[in-house]
């Protein structure tokens, strides 16, 4: 998949992010409908929850993550500047591309990281799965039309991944920040780096997460 393909001018970008909001209900899983219904299938670990998401969906950069991932699953050699970290232990997976490994005659410091992790939530009858995109050039991050966290619940009884309203998880939808996030390997929480550079914490709660101040 060509870098310009997924990189878009960052001039142009539409970010979706989550920032934190209250919580709209005591219980988020309670509403949850057919029409929210993502996929079905029977989740022992991250590597089923990784594989049966990047087959049901359909965009560019899904798309390019999915063809690696598939090779990953056959023990195929990966593309050039793909690599993959899963740790099926803490239920965490990463892929990375390094355009400068990939398109070395281009020089650009382009990076694209997307990270999948879930949580076990205190009811004992739901999970969260989180996919996040994080696009950098030189280090630095730059926004597209594919940045951001985007979380969904998963119910154990149903075996469906539904997509929830982000504000019953204490987060909210907003597209015009420039905010980063990035999701934990170890411990539970997510970390925020806002665009002057400050760091906030969303600390898992059991059924969603709340907002502090690192």
């Amino acid at each position: 998949m060509k870098k310009h393909v997924i990189l878009l001018a960052a001039a142009a970008f539409m970010m979706v992010a989550i920032i934190p909001n209250a919580a709209k209900a005591q219980d988020p899983f309670k509403n949850l409908t057919k029409d929210d219904v993502v996929c079905t299938f029977k989740v022992p670990d991250i590597v089923d929850f990784v594989t049966t998401f990047l087959s049901n969906t359909e965009d560019e950069l899904n798309g390019g993550v999915a063809a690696e991932w598939t090779k990953y699953l056959k023990n195929e050699k990966q593309g050039k500047g793909v690599t993959f970290t899963v740790d099926k232990k803490n239920g965490y997976v990463r892929y990375e591309m390094d355009y400068d490994v990939a398109y070395p005659e281009d020089k650009s410091g382009d990076k694209t990281c997307v990270e999948y992790c879930y949580w076990n939530c205190a009811d004992g009858l739901h999970k969260l799965f989180a996919e996040n995109v994080v696009m950098t050039q030189k280090g630095k991050p730059i926004f597209t039309e594919f940045s951001g966290m985007y979380i969904y619940v998963y119910d154990n009884a149903t075996q469906k991944l539904y997509w929830i309203d982000q504000s019953l998880l204490g987060l909210g939808e907003e597209t015009h920040g420039e905010i980063t996030f990035s999701l934990p390997r170890t411990g539970k929480d997510i970390e925020m780096i806002m665009d002057d550079g400050s760091k906030k914490t969303l600390a898992w709660n059991g059924k969603g997460f709340t907002l502090k101040d690192k």
